[in-house]
C-alpha cells in the first residue's frame, strides 16, 4: 500500500516511479562524484548500483527495501529514493516508521524543489498509512545534506557511527 502510494502522489507531481534500469542509476551517480566520494562509492561502478538497489540488510524482511528510481515527463532518471518499510534506529521492527537509507537526485536538478517536493510526498503518504516518525543517517561530511535535511525539518538525536561512517542519526515527526 504505502510504495503504491508514493507512485500515485508523484504521479501527480508529473513523476513516475519507474523500474529500476542500473544504466540510468549508474549516470545519475556518476553525475554526484562529490557524494560517492563522500560515501566511499568512489570510482563509480556498475557493482555500486546493484548493492544499493538488490542488497538487503540483515535485519529486515526483503518486502521492507524499496529501491525507487524516480522518473520525470522526459523519461529522464531525475531522483532515487531508497526505504525500509517498518524500521528505526531504536527498534528495528518499528511499523509506525520509515528509514531513508538514500535520496539523491540529479546533479542538474539540485536546487530546484525536487527533494523537498519528493519528500513532502513521501511525509503525506507515510502520514495516510499510519507512519509516524522518519529517520536517516547523513554523513558528517555531508554538510549539504545536512543542510537540506534540517532544512525539512530533520533534527540530529544522536551521533554514531555505522563502522563505515560517522553519521548524524536525523529524525522527524510527521
Amino acid at each position: 500500500m504505502l510504495i503504491e502510494d508514493i507512485k500515485q502522489n508523484l504521479k501527480l507531481k508529473s513523476l513516475e516511479v519507474k523500474v529500476n534500469k542500473y544504466d540510468d542509476i549508474f549516470n545519475l551517480y556518476k553525475g554526484n562524484e562529490e557524494f560517492a566520494k563522500l560515501s566511499n562509492n568512489y570510482p563509480i561502478s556498475m557493482e555500486n548500483v546493484k548493492k544499493d538497489v538488490e542488497d538487503i540488510p540483515p535485519f529486515i524482511d526483503i518486502n521492507q527495501k524499496h529501491f525507487l528510481s524516480i522518473y520525470n515527463v522526459r523519461n529522464e532518471l531525475v531522483a532515487v529514493l531508497d526505504i525500509i518499510d517498518g524500521y528505526s534506529f531504536q527498534n528495528k521492527n518499528n511499523k509506525n516508521s520509515i528509514w531513508i537509507g538514500l535520496l539523491e537526485i540529479d546533479i542538474n536538478k539540485h536546487n530546484m524543489g525536487l527533494g523537498s517536493l519528493i519528500i513532502k510526498e513521501l511525509f503525506d503518504v507515510c502520514k495516510k498509512n499510519g507512519k509516524t516518525i522518519v529517520q536517516l543517517g547523513v554523513i558528517k561530511e555531508n554538510i549539504s545534506g545536512l543542510i537540506f535535511w534540517k532544512k525539512i525539518g530533520f533534527e540530529t538525536f544522536r551521533e554514531g557511527n555505522n563502522g563505515q561512517f560517522d553519521l548524524f542519526l536525523m529524525e522527524k515527526s510527521i
